[in-house]
C-alpha cells in the first residue's frame, strides 16, 4: 500500500482535507518488524506550515537524539496504524482502516514523534507518552512544556476540519492541553469513558472505526 500525505505544504502532492480528524493516542504495545523499502510519509508536516513544521521536526530531532540507546528500532518502517497493537486498535479491523471514508483522518499522539497521521511511516519504538523517560520525565509533560498543544493547533488550522473527535486517554490528552483554545470553526468533540481507565480502550476503538466506516461523528 502506497503511503498517502494530505499535501497542503508547497510543493507537496495534493491529496483531499479531510472533514473530520479523530485524535487518539498510540500504544505501549508496538509491532516488531517494517520495511527498510517502504517510502517514508509525514503528513503532519506536510500540513504544518513553515514554523510549526521546523518546530516539531527540532523536537523529533532531540528526542530522538537523547533517546536511551536500543530504543528506537530505525531497520524498517511500518504504517503507523500497523504498527500500534494495543487493545484500541485491535478493535479496529483492518479493512476499516484500509476502506476508510475519505473524509476522515486519525492524528495519533506520540511519545517519539509527538504527533502522526495514522498513514505515516514510523519505526517501532519504546517511547510513551503515558510512562516516563530518561532524560526526559513523564514524556507527555515533556511534549506539553515544548510546544506540542500550538503544533496541533497548527495543524487543525491549516486541515480546517469541520469536526475534531478527541478520543484521548488522560495522559494523552494531557501532552496537548490547551490545543482547543483559540480554534474557530471546527467543532471540537471530546469523548470522555469516566471511570473505566484502561478498560476504555476498546470502546474508543469501536468509535474510531465507525467513523472511519461512516464518515460521520
Amino acid at each position: 500500500m502506497e503511503p498517502k500525505g494530505y499535501g497542503f505544504a508547497d510543493g507537496s502532492a495534493f491529496v483531499a482535507r479531510p472533514e473530520i480528524v479523530i485524535l487518539i493516542p498510540e500504544s505501549t504495545r508496538k509491532r516488531r518488524g517494517g520495511s527498510p523499502s517502504l517510502v517514508p510519509a509525514d503528513g503532519v508536516v506536510e500540513a504544518l506550515p513553515a514554523a510549526a513544521r521546523t518546530k516539531l521536526s527540532g523536537l523529533r530531532d532531540e528526542v530522538a537524539a537523547k533517546s536511551p540507546d536500543g530504543s528506537i528500532d530505525s531497520r524498517g518502517l511500518m504504517l503507523a496504524y500497523e504498527r500500534f497493537d494495543g487493545n484500541m486498535y485491535r478493535e479496529i479491523p483492518r479493512d476499516a482502516w484500509e476502506v476508510r471514508s475519505p473524509r476522515v483522518e486519525v492524528l495519533i499522539a506520540s511519545g517519539l514523534r509527538g504527533l502522526v497521521a495514522s498513514r505515516d511511516t514510523i519505526p517501532r519504538y519504546e517511547h510513551s507518552m503515558a510512562e516516563p523517560m530518561a532524560p526526559f520525565g513523564k514524556l507527555n509533560r515533556w511534549w506539553r512544556d515544548h510546544g506540542l498543544p500550538s503544533i496541533l493547533a497548527a495543524f487543525l488550522t491549516a486541515v480546517r476540519p469541520r469536526a475534531v473527535v478527541d478520543l484521548l486517554s488522560l495522559e494523552y490528552r494531557e501532552s496537548v492541553d490547551g490545543y482547543a483554545d483559540g480554534l474557530t470553526g471546527i467543532d471540537v468533540q471530546t469523548v470522555n469513558f469516566p471511570g473505566m481507565g484502561r478498560a476504555s480502550q476498546p470502546l474508543r476503538g469501536e468509535r474510531v472505526a465507525e467513523i472511519l466506516r461512516s464518515g460521520k461523528t
